[in-house]
């Protein structure tokens, strides 16, 4: 995991402070909310003011920031400028937003900036669902000690296995992806383990995709 942050970082910084040549592409290992969360330096509420074209390889957004949910003191001082930088090339991982728009966005402080890229958490603030609401103010931050591990649906007996309890799978379509990044908090259990934290919407999610897998294995010959 840390690998791959590395080399993203290491691209962002390269279009941001020593651009030379634009030829790499972006490429983000798949995270769920929680773990986005819990690797940013900020993670906050901002309404998208104005785009600013600052130079051929970078571009920058003037925002309002209407709730800041994790910060640090680096974060504090950048955040404070109101604004978010991006590489203009989403070959770079630039990422665009939409002016008028409310998101909720997560990001790194590289060189005093405040740094967003396709890598981190990007949803509109009206599409999050109550429980993402509720990780954002509260659990995600409880559960940075887990980790959670996008799997796929047909390996998660033996990853979970391997994993001696110690993770949470996040299970690749047709498994209940879509339930666990809505709805999906990791917390540490008792013993020491880490599972996802039972809920209404949660455990409604999983006995609607239930009943969609049974209907699909029922017209299967």
């Amino acid at each position: 995991m840390w690998r791959s942050l590395l080399w993203t970082h290491f691209l962002l910084l390269t279009a941001l402070l020593a651009p030379v040549q634009r030829v790499a592409a972006c490429s983000c290992k798949l995270a769920h909310p929680q773990t986005k969360f819990c690797e940013s330096d900020f993670v906050a509420v901002m309404r998208v003011k104005k785009v600013l074209s600052v130079n051929e390889y970078e571009i920058a957004y003037k925002v309002k920031i209407n709730r800041v949910f994790k910060s640090n003191p680096k974060a504090d001082v950048a955040l404070m400028q109101n604004l978010l930088w991006t590489p203009s090339s989403d070959g770079m991982c630039g990422m665009t937003l939409k002016v008028g728009e409310t998101y909720v966005l997560s990001g790194r402080i590289v060189s005093g900036k405040a740094l967003i890229s396709l890598c981190g958490l990007s949803i509109r603030w009206a599409e999050t669902t109550s429980r993402q609401r509720k990780g954002l103010r509260q659990l995600y931050q409880q559960g940075c000690a887990c980790d959670i591990l996008y799997t796929h649906w047909r390996r998660k007996g033996a990853v979970f296995e391997s994993s001696g309890g110690k993770r949470c799978l996040w299970e690749s379509t047709p498994g209940p992806q879509d339930c666990q990044e809505k709805y999906g908090v990791c917390l540490v259990a008792p013993g020491g383990s880490c599972s996802w934290v039972p809920s209404v919407p949660y455990k409604n999610c999983i006995k609607e995709y239930q009943r969609l897998r049974e209907q699909q294995r029922s017209r299967e010959p």
